[in-house]
């Protein structure tokens, strides 16, 4: 009997335990009628933002979900990917006329993390001067906002080529993605004053932790949420 009364007691004592962090958890993200006091987090970019590679569980493995999981409820990390977007104006899709561009200003971010590159180098898009000039503009669009949040430019990771061409899939010139594109990145960071943070460095030639050469598996984008992760925390 008496163990059954003490089996019952932790029960209720775990119960009431849960009950309470889920009431702080809800009172401090604002459900409950408190101040979200959380910190949010704006992941803007293209498809290896959004999670291409691991559609089907993107909500766990795409790098924003694993670094919300890592950071936990302190922090709120919100995917703005969109797929095939670009960083110029001139590019097939340009992310300022998206609405996914629109949804991460209304965020109120606290930080912004900012990865456009890789599609700016396909064949029918690459200039140079063009790109330069719409991550400019963009990071200062971040800038600008009331929140005042803490942007970060995030150098886009190595890609290859799956069949030893020229050329990645989708068209990408991986070889601008790999090499000139990371100086402009370098130049903008510098002008705006914020900080990069390398994702070319720690994905060079891991080539298992891809899926075509360009997008990641779940281990793949757990490196890239591990990297981001040390820097953010």
């Amino acid at each position: 009997m008496e163990i059954i009364k003490g089996f019952l007691k932790r029960k209720v004592i775990i119960l009431l335990a849960a009950v309470v962090l889920v009431f702080f958890v809800l009172f401090n993200s604002g459900f409950l009628g408190g101040e979200d006091e959380r910190i949010t987090i704006a992941c803007v970019g293209d498809s290896l933002t959004y999670g291409s590679g691991v559609l089907k569980t993107r909500e766990m493995d795409s790098y924003p979900a694993q670094l919300q999981e890592k950071l936990g409820v302190s922090h709120n990390v919100l995917n703005f990917g969109l797929r095939k977007a670009t960083a110029s104006k001139e590019g097939d899709l340009p992310y300022v006329d998206s609405e996914e561009y629109k949804e991460s200003l209304k965020s109120n971010p606290d930080i912004v993390l900012l990865m456009l590159g890789t599609n700016d180098t396909k064949v029918t898009n690459w200039n140079a001067a063009n790109y330069e000039e719409g991550l400019k503009a963009l990071v200062q669009s971040y800038q600008d906002l009331p929140s005042h949040p803490t942007v970060y430019l995030l150098r886009s990771p190595y890609c290859y080529s799956t069949d030893g061409g020229e050329v990645a899939v989708y068209g990408v010139q991986y070889k601008i993605t790999n090499g000139e594109l990371g100086e402009i990145v370098k130049r903008v960071a510098s002008e705006t004053e914020v900080e990069v943070i390398d994702l070319y460095s720690p994905t060079q030639d891991k080539t298992e932790l891809y899926t075509d050469g360009i997008h990641f598996n779940a281990e793949g984008y757990k490196l890239i949420a591990d990297t981001i992760y040390d820097v953010v925390k």
